[in-house]
């Protein structure tokens, strides 16, 4: 595949393809309020070794320094729970997805609406929600951010029949007061377009989705790893170089 990066590839801070990601979920063996129907994920990714003889699967999470992090949540179904409201109590992006894709949300029915099952295949099971990714600014430009989420969904995803998020601006300059209404909507046009090139398609009200039976998510998600072992490979040449001036 076509290598795409906006940064020369000697600017990379190491291999990319020895990131490695560390998955996190904590919850009661007794669940309570709306542990069982809300699930948050954080996602650490850890930076390469140094030292190419410390790359292997026994290191240590703690110690290596995290360079990038996403955060997923499940919304589960079956649970009893009202969906809605445990959305709502988390933040207001997560309401905002649970009133866009189930129907009589104040009512306590949170089953999914009929635009939702319209445009998912097989609109049943779970709803995983892709909420925040982030990589420290040395690793940007070099197209690792969808990489990244799109390893992160591969492996939350099974039993949920679709992927929902919500493009907002996740970070502001120092002079946040002074960012505009333009500003905001150029920032999520630009989130939005990286996530449809990993299978995320316009549903309603901002809220994008990526429907887990469909062909296409898999396929984006294959060219991803294509994309970062080409990244890895144009590295290592560059490392090279390097080594033999």
């Amino acid at each position: 595949m076509t290598l795409i990066a906006r940064r020369p590839i000697a600017e990379l801070p190491g291999d990319p393809a020895y990131l490695r990601f560390v998955y996190h979920h904590a919850h009661p063996a007794d669940p309570y309020d709306d542990e069982d129907t809300l699930e948050q994920w954080q996602v650490s990714v850890l930076a390469p070794p140094d030292d190419e003889e410390e790359i292997g699967d026994d290191r240590d999470p703690d110690l290596a320094p995290a360079v990038g992090r996403v955060r997923l949540y499940r919304l589960r179904d079956y649970t009893g729970g009202d969906r809605w409201s445990a959305a709502d109590a988390e933040s207001g992006d997560l309401e905002v997805i649970a009133s866009t894709v189930l129907r009589g949300v104040r009512s306590g029915d949170s089953g999914y609406s009929r635009a939702f099952e319209k445009q998912i295949e097989c609109p049943v099971g779970d709803l995983l929600i892709l909420d925040r990714v982030h990589l420290d600014k040395e690793w940007r430009g070099f197209g690792l951010g969808p990489v990244i989420a799109a390893e992160a969904i591969r492996r939350l995803s099974p039993g949920c029949c679709a992927v929902a998020t919500y493009p907002a601006m996740g970070e502001y300059p120092e002079g946040r007061e002074e960012t505009t209404e333009a500003d905001r909507r150029r920032a999520k046009r630009k989130i939005a377009a990286l996530w449809a090139g990993i299978g995320f398609e316009r549903f309603r009200d901002g809220v994008w989705l990526l429907d887990t039976a469909q062909r296409a998510p898999a396929d984006l998600h294959r060219a991803c790893r294509e994309h970062l072992t080409a990244l890895s490979r144009a590295y290592r040449t560059v490392r090279r170089g390097q080594a033999n001036v």
